[in-house]
């Protein structure tokens, strides 16, 4: 049997097992499915206000692509360039690997639209990204158990998130290159464990790619910026199926929902982001299970449906920035 069938098989196999996941949690949380159904309680204008929410989030996160990849030596590329790759590659990762697609496919976009930087440059932003992505939710994760143990409520879990959002994009600066080295050469140590050929340019890049602390305070703001978009999004998308969630259970349940996401092995991590949800809202006690059987199911379903929208929206977009004379020039700019 063929690496490249291989390949496929497994990934036919993992997406075989998100499903099969996705109904496991599911049923674990109400087998009366009638009553997930009865629960939904249809508000478009809220379902607006998640697709603005989405698009903010995708807009931040662009941004800070952008930013990383000029920063960092990389060719200079329209924005919308930027905005069409990150929301394809989410489309398509719910359905291969989210991982592969940040790892390789959004290094790939910027390729066939004129970048002239190696995979390695794309793998170290798509690494550094991820550190972020990773580290703020697990912060966001003490905090919620120290929240929920000392039960507090009000003004204390406004005030207390609000610190942690500003001492982490204070502390960015500090803390992203000595993470980031660590992180990548982590990557590259994993690698080799299973036995995955990296070439000796890709590992240079990875390994040399400069970051300084102007760079590094940047990524934590639209880091943060990205992460309350979200927390907006998943708030908004549980009103328009009819759920109505405080601040206090949105922001306690987001972290593990979050790295649940992030962490998970199957496509898009189905399954196991729902899991992790339903973990979260029945440790909080918020939810009756019949909420939280629709919210899961709810914010797979929009979000993939906002994410494809995007991607049919900007493809215009990226198209025309393609053709714009000079919009990509021949020699790489260097910070």
């Amino acid at each position: 049997m063929t690496t490249d069938r291989r390949r496929r098989l497994w990934s036919a196999a993992k997406l075989v097992l998100g499903i099969a996941l996705l109904i496991a949690v599911v049923r674990w949380i109400t087998p009366d499915l009638a009553a997930i159904a009865e629960r939904a309680e249809p508000a478009p204008l809220l379902g607006l206000v998640g697709l603005c929410g989405t698009v903010i989030a995708a807009l931040v996160t662009s941004a800070r692509w952008k930013v990383m990849v000029e920063a960092m030596g990389g060719t200079r590329l329209p924005y919308a360039i930027y905005f069409h790759g990150l929301v394809l590659t989410k489309v398509l990762g719910q359905f291969t690997s989210t991982l592969a697609m940040d790892l390789v496919g959004r290094g790939l976009a910027l390729r066939s639209a004129g970048s002239e930087r190696g995979l390695g440059h794309a793998m170290t932003q798509a690494i550094l990204e991820r550190l972020f992505d990773l580290l703020l939710p697990a912060v966001f994760l003490v905090w919620a158990l120290a929240i929920h143990q000392a039960a507090a409520t009000g003004g204390i879990v406004v005030a207390t998130f609000a610190a942690i959002l500003a001492a982490f994009a204070l502390l960015a600066a500090l803390i992203l290159w000595p993470l980031a080295q660590v992180a990548l050469r982590a990557y590259l140590w994993i690698a080799a464990r299973r036995g995955r050929q990296i070439a000796d340019e890709v590992r240079e890049e990875l390994l040399t790619t400069p970051i300084d602390r102007g760079l590094a305070a940047r990524v934590g703001i639209l880091s943060v910026l990205r992460y309350v978009a979200i927390l907006g999004q998943y708030w908004a998308v549980a009103g328009a199926v009819g759920i109505a969630l405080e601040f206090r259970t949105i922001a306690l349940a987001a972290p593990v929902g979050q790295l649940a996401g992030i962490i998970g092995v199957t496509p898009g991590a189905l399954g196991i982001q729902e899991a992790g949800w339903a973990g979260a809202f029945g440790w909080l006690g918020a939810l009756d299970p019949a909420a939280i059987g629709l919210f899961v199911l709810s914010q797979r379903a929009l979000v993939l449906a906002f994410f494809a929208l995007l991607s049919l929206l900007s493809w215009p977009w990226a198209r025309r920035a393609r053709r714009r004379p000079g919009s990509v020039p021949k020699d790489s700019y260097k910070s």
